[in-house]
């Protein structure tokens, strides 16, 4: 089943509401995460290498003209080796902060037409990545088909960790008998409630810990379960941030970077 327009706005919506506020297309942030710059709705980045694809595909006359004063900079960044251009983009912040002029060139570039839509294209085909996911879920679940729900789980597994590291619904079974008849979700809550300062996300893993706590049934208790399996094959700093957006994302609810989400309007 391929994806619809309107599933990719579902995708596009909610990556954009944990990622960044307002329009998602323009969201940019500097290098809090050692990336020298994040841009756009999967927040495409210099240190990676997965923002200067979307540059190249523009075109320099694209790019000078949305960024009149570092337009020529940015081509040339995007177009030379990393570490070189991560200086040029760190020049443009105040630690990891943009500076006003860099982050307005560049939310104009990412707003605008031609960007709007290479974004487009490169959330299609993290989808289809997202999808295949999803169909092999369903068809192991025996429902046969994926749900829009399910794919926008997997969508943000793609875009978030990479991969599900061979996990797959027998692993949710096996975790599931192994807990006992309604006890999956205590163990999940168990192990949030019991994070510590050593875990990204502590706050918001407790109060999902009392949020999640005997509310989930059918699919939404297995992508939690499956939430956390996957996010114990993280590092261990960031098993709980994991856990904590697969697991609004199965329930439709949670916290998430110290901000309460209600999904159920949207998945």
């Amino acid at each position: 089943m391929a994806i619809s327009d309107a599933e990719l706005d579902v995708l596009v919506k909610i990556t954009g509401t944990f990622e960044t506020s307002g329009d998602p297309y323009i969201g940019v942030s500097g290098d809090f995460d050692l990336q020298g710059i994040s841009c756009g709705v999967l927040q495409w980045n210099i240190g990676q290498n997965s923002l200067q694809p979307l540059v190249k595909a523009v075109g320099k006359a694209a790019v000078v003209a949305a960024m009149p004063t570092l337009g020529a900079a940015m081509w040339d960044a995007c177009n030379g080796p990393i570490p070189a251009a991560l200086a040029t983009v760190r020049s443009w912040q105040n630690g990891s902060a943009l500076k006003t002029v860099p982050k307005r060139e560049l939310q104009s570039l990412m707003g605008s037409e031609k960007m709007r839509a290479e974004q487009n294209t490169a959330i299609r085909k993290t989808g289809q990545k997202a999808e295949a996911l999803a169909d092999g879920w369903a068809r192991d679940r025996g429902t046969g088909r994926r749900t829009a729900h399910e794919l926008a789980w997997f969508f943000d597994v793609v875009t978030q960790n990479g991969s599900m590291k061979d996990l797959t619904f027998q692993d949710v079974t096996s975790f599931k008998n192994a807990a006992g008849d309604g006890k999956a979700d205590d163990l999940v809550c168990d192990w949030l409630a019991g994070t510590d300062s050593r875990f990204a996300g502590m706050v918001d893993c407790h109060k999902n810990a009392t949020l999640w706590r005997d509310g989930a049934i059918g699919v939404a208790l297995d992508l939690l379960v499956l939430g956390y399996l996957r996010s114990q094959k993280s590092t261990l700093r960031w098993r709980g941030d994991v856990l904590n957006r697969k697991g609004t994302l199965a329930t439709k609810g949670g916290w998430v970077h110290r901000q309460q989400f209600d999904l159920s309007g949207i998945l």
